[in-house]
Formats: C-alpha cells, structure tokens, sequence
C-alpha cells in the first residue's frame, strides 16, 4: 500500500477485500494497522532522517567555521583590507606610503571613534568584517565595544587585538575571563580599602594629639 496501489491480485481494493473475506473486525483491525504504520513508524523514520541531516549539516558547517578561524592568510589579508580602508578614509598622510614601509606608524595611530563609525559602513570594510566571522549586529557597536577607556579614539593595535577576540561564536571561555578578572579586581580594591582604612586610623590620633 506504501508504494502500490494497494489492491489485491485480482486488482480489487484491499480494505474492501478484507471487509468482505473477514469481516468487519479484521476490517477495523487492518485499518488501525495500516494507520499505525503511515501516521506512527513513518513518521518517526521520517523525523530521525530529518534530526540526523540537521546534525550533519550543523557538524559541517561548524567545520567550516573552525576552518576559518584558524586560516591565517585569510585574516592577514581581511584585516589588512580593513587597515588599508580605514587608512584611506581617514585622510591620514599614511595612506601616500605602503602599510610594509610605515608598520610603527600605522600600529601607533589612533582614529577617532567618528571616523571609525564612517568607515564601518564601507561595503569593503563590512565584507572584510563578515569573512572573519564578526557579529553583523556588532558593526555598529565596534566603537564602542574597541573602546573600552571611553578615549574617544582606537588605537590601530587595539583595533587588531579586539577584532580578533570578537571573531567567531561567543564561548563560555569569555566569560569565565571576565568572572575571573572581575574577581581579581574585587580582590584588589578590597586590599586598597583595607589599607586606606589603616592608614586614616593611623592618621587620626596624630590629628587629635596635633590639635
């Protein structure tokens, strides 16, 4: 019945030729079969195939990312791409030389946070971005998020760094980073609240004695 057209030899309509050879209960009994069968075993075979695609297709694509992450050439050449736009478009007197001729000087710029948020929206810029598998949805945060000092300017060496740690998927690793540096500030403002508290306590009897 799953493939044919589900009749018997003598071409008459198998549920009719069961009705009529064993009765109504055999009828209703091959019925709830054929039911089970279609709506019940198939559909279960059906929803493994479909889980099992899934999970391949998901494995692979999670090869592909990883095989990105960790393509040098194409990070040296996007990020490069990115320096080189972000050059041009600033106006910088850099941009008349090559990148290989003025490495110090293209690592110790700072571009202003304005200036950063323009080139950003730079259709090579945001291709660059989108090959190292940086967060569409943080492009326009980039400033920001590279600027962490509130300077108003990043950095060329602090923009190279930060795109680098925003590439890929987030990972529970960057957050167990941030609890554990959070921890070891807690620590040390701690100990500086202590000291400063010693250090008033020791002051005031001076004080009073003085007065």
């Amino acid at each position: 019945c799953s493939f044919g057209d589900c009749s018997s030899a003598g071409g008459m309509p198998i549920f009719e030729h069961v009705h009529m050879e064993y009765g109504v209960m055999a009828s209703g009994l091959y019925c709830l079969f054929v039911f089970s069968v279609t709506i019940g075993l198939f559909n279960v075979i059906s929803a493994i195939f479909v889980e099992r695609t899934m999970s391949v297709a998901l494995a692979l694509n999670h090869e592909k990312k990883v095989a990105r992450l960790n393509n040098s050439a194409l990070w040296d050449t996007r990020i490069a791409t990115v320096i080189h736009r972000l050059i041009d478009l600033s106006g910088s007197a850099l941009s008349f030389c090559k990148m290989s001729e003025a490495v110090d000087e293209v690592i110790a710029m700072e571009v202003p946070n304005k200036v950063l948020d323009g080139v950003l929206h730079d259709s090579v810029v945001v291709a660059a971005l989108n090959d190292l598998d940086i967060d569409p949805g943080d492009h326009q945060y980039l400033s920001d998020i590279l600027d962490p000092d509130n300077s108003g300017g990043v950095c060329v060496s602090e923009l190279v760094d930060g795109l680098r740690r925003l590439r890929g998927d987030p990972r529970r690793s960057d957050i167990v980073t941030v609890d554990l540096m959070v921890r070891s500030m807690q620590r040390q403002v701690g100990a500086i609240d202590a000291s400063v508290a010693a250090l008033v306590e020791q002051l005031l009897p001076s004080r009073d004695a003085a007065s």
